[in-house]
């Protein structure tokens, strides 16, 4: 039993009573203490009182410490004491090497993401400003040095390390040069991601998982949105930490690898072989360069990950939003923590080996598709493979050579526009000078000689600006005689004019079709509730309506070219999924339409045989990772069963924690060979589960001596907690 006070306390909870608590708030984190004691109330048939609330949140904080002293010693018997060896050996597909086993392009995959669904409320006290309203005053939070999180926080100093001085001096140099997709992404512009509502300390977590789901490393957002030092930091870590080879899918993966580049660890991470990618779901609104660049079905050595793990993650953890927004520091990061290693434990590990089997009968599905690829490029005249190679490549030049209109050009087509509306205010101060003189209607009688006389010298100012803007422009361009209709260079600039407008009315079409997949896609997202769906719905129909207003300006700018541009119907453009395809209308200064790679049956087959690679690359990998998992189950029983012998003479206690510990995810063992076998046993495998020789690591680092020390605090303190505990059983 744990008491509510160190001493003479009057109220009692029993362990099991806190632990199921603590079972039933990791699987429903919605579930606070209030309702939980509301519930014990009404079973043991007392009134409910606000101050059990607080006692059981004692009693609560006390048994958590416990266990987390316990779990300290449990790893110091396993020696596990590593400062890293969490994010080590989390994941075993990923991070059990076998000995010979097939060199992979990329050691291992990651993904990255910020949330800003668990913030964090700072207390403070009513304040009062100059003017006597009421503000914000300073923090009345109370002090606790406890820091929480366990070993899944990056801590604030080693994020603050690629701060201001560092990250803001990069994101400014950014431009659409460096990235093209920079002025579609918020999370790219620093000074919209520098501040944040005053009212929050921690403003969201930034995340970095494995491709299977494990919950590598988590960093704190600071009064700030997602900016580019969180990222850098998770980066360096994993580099210092995981090797060589890493691949890591970020949702501005093309904008943070120039931002990397130009960083601190630029060089680290072009020596360590550092790859930055987009994910699968938000590559939908990458242009078209950057996907060939960074989009996995592109990359070679991607296999089919998409690299959205992370989004799965927050549609999980956004559940404990209620719990920890008015929480203490330390609390806040104890839930995340807790939380993260519960999903890691009990779902993402219990679901490996369903992971490893899905994506295998998924490579295997598409990798079947390869004969009806054969017969389709016979019939397209394509003659080798090769040229797919050759087609992206060269599509990839065409897209890095599509640029702004050059300065010059720009100038002349302001003029050309200067120049169209003064011949129009000319006709209409012809028109205004020829009816002024009529000062009275002869119907109605009413004098008309204010209103006329002000539209007069309306019309007269516009036209002297106009011509004072024709003469500034004539002198930034040299020209010496006016340009008027039918001249070459007035037919030339029209021309330009005319493919500007397509161009805007392409990109309109293009910003329509993103918010509409998106729409789509949160119709059928898991939580949205009926109101949120019928307003959706009908937000849908308007843009429905638009994206057809919209298609109808691009037709017509389109047939306004010369030669005339490609026409688009309503059912292209709504089955529309990728939408960098809209890169390829933009320019019109080449016809690309004569382009084998710009074919769109050939661009269908280029993408089917790009999918069947990446299906290959994956199979790879996943006979990898099956025999890394196969071998792990067999080494790790061993060696907990082993260390569970040794300790059960001499510990006994602790020999019994060992084995809790090689229970919590032993009991799914005998599902995952289950699986195993029937992953094995499908037509076309090519892997093997026979055990591998692992490299485990048990022994500790330079830290011993830290961890040494955090031990026999440990033991102390766990003799203080029993001597607590012995006060609540007299």
């Amino acid at each position: 039993m744990f008491p509510c006070s160190p001493s003479k306390p009057s109220v009692v909870i029993t362990t099991r009573t806190l632990e199921y608590y603590r079972v039933m708030y990791l699987r429903c984190p919605r579930l606070s203490v209030q309702p939980f004691v509301k519930s014990l109330c009404d079973i043991h048939g007392v009134p409910f009182k606000p101050y059990l609330s607080q006692q059981l949140t004692i009693c609560f904080d006390l048994y958590l410490n416990i266990l987390s002293k316990v779990k300290l010693r449990v790893h110091k018997a396993l020696e596990r004491t590593d400062l890293h060896w969490r994010l080590k050996n989390t994941c075993p597909a990923c991070e059990y090497p076998l000995e010979n086993e097939v060199k992979l392009k990329f050691s291992m995959m990651c993904c990255m993401d910020g949330n800003d669904s668990l913030k964090r409320l700072e207390r403070r006290y009513d304040g009062i400003n100059e003017d006597g309203e009421v503000k914000a005053g300073p923090s009345n939070e109370r002090l606790d040095e406890r820091i929480g999180g366990q070993d899944y926080f990056l801590s604030n100093e080693e994020v603050d390390k690629f701060g201001k001085a560092v990250a803001k001096t990069i994101i400014e140099e950014l431009t659409e040069k460096d990235s093209p997709c920079m002025p579609r992404w918020k999370n790219m512009d620093e000074k919209a991601t520098a501040s944040m509502w005053g009212i929050f300390d921690e403003t969201g977590v930034f995340l970095c998982l494995c491709r299977h789901g494990f919950a590598l490393v988590f960093a704190d957002m600071v009064r700030s949105g997602e900016q580019a030092k969180y990222a850098l930091a998770v980066a360096n870590l994993l580099m210092d930490t995981l090797g060589k080879d890493l691949a890591a899918g970020y949702d501005i993966g093309c904008g943070f690898e120039v931002t990397i580049s130009k960083s601190t660890i630029g060089t680290k991470a072009k020596e360590m072989c550092y790859t930055s990618l987009v994910g699968t779901f938000h590559g939908h609104a990458h242009c078209r360069l950057c996907q060939v660049d960074h989009l996995g079905t592109y990359v070679e050595g991607n296999g089919l990950e998409d690299s959205e793990g992370c989004e799965r993650f927050f549609s999980k953890s956004n559940a404990l939003a209620s719990s920890v927004r008015h929480a203490t520091k330390f609390h806040r990061r104890q839930a995340i923590a807790a939380f993260a290693e519960h999903i890691d434990d009990f779902e993402t590990y219990a679901n490996l080996t369903n992971f490893l089997h899905n994506n295998y009968v998924q490579a295997l599905e598409i990798c079947g598709d390869y004969k009806n690829l054969l017969n389709d490029m016979k019939l397209l005249g394509i003659p080798n493979e090769g040229l797919f190679k050759e087609w992206l490549a060269e599509e990839r030049e065409y897209l890095k050579g599509l640029k702004q209109e050059p300065e010059e050009e720009t100038v002349q087509m302001e003029y050309y526009q200067v120049l169209v509306e003064l011949e129009r205010v000319e006709g209409l101060y012809k028109k205004i000078n020829e009816v002024w003189l009529i000062t009275e209607d002869p119907i109605s009688g009413v004098d008309h000689t204010l209103e006329l006389e002000a539209h007069r010298r309306h019309t007269t100012e516009m036209r002297q600006d106009l011509k004072s803007r024709c003469q500034l422009l004539e002198r930034k361009l040299g020209i010496s005689v006016r340009w008027k209709p039918g001249s070459d260079e007035w037919d030339k600039t029209k021309l330009m004019v005319q493919r500007q407008c397509y161009r805007k009315c392409v990109d309109r079409l293009e910003s329509l079709i993103v918010a509409r997949l998106f729409e789509l896609s949160r119709m059928h997202r898991a939580h949205t509730g009926y109101k949120l769906r019928k307003h959706m719905g009908k937000a849908l129909q308007a843009r429905s309506q638009a994206i057809r207003t919209a298609l109808a300006n691009y037709n017509d700018a389109a047939a306004a070219l010369d030669p005339p541009g490609r026409q688009l119907n309503w059912e292209s453009v709504v089955e529309c999924t990728f939408l960098a395809d809209f890169d390829l209308l933009c320019d019109v200064r080449q016809d690309v339409r004569d382009q084998e790679w710009a074919d769109p049956a050939k661009r269908v087959v280029m993408d089917r045989y790009f999918k069947i690679c990446r299906a290959r690359e994956e199979i790879q990998r996943l006979n990898v990772e099956i025999r890394r998992v196969a071998t792990y189950l067999c080494d790790e029983e061993a060696y907990l069963l082993q260390k569970e012998k040794e300790l059960a003479m001499t510990d006994p206690d602790l020999a019994h924690q060992i084995r809790i510990h090689r229970h919590r995810r032993g009991r799914f063992d005998e599902a995952h060979w289950k699986q195993l076998q029937e992953t094995a046993n499908l037509p076309g495998f090519s892997g093997t589960l026979k055990p591998g020789v692992g490299q485990m690591e048990q022994e500790g680092s330079g830290d011993e001596e830290d961890i040494d020390s955090d031990i026999e605090e440990a033991d102390k303190e766990y003799e203080e907690l029993e001597g607590i505990i012995q006060v609540s059983q007299d």
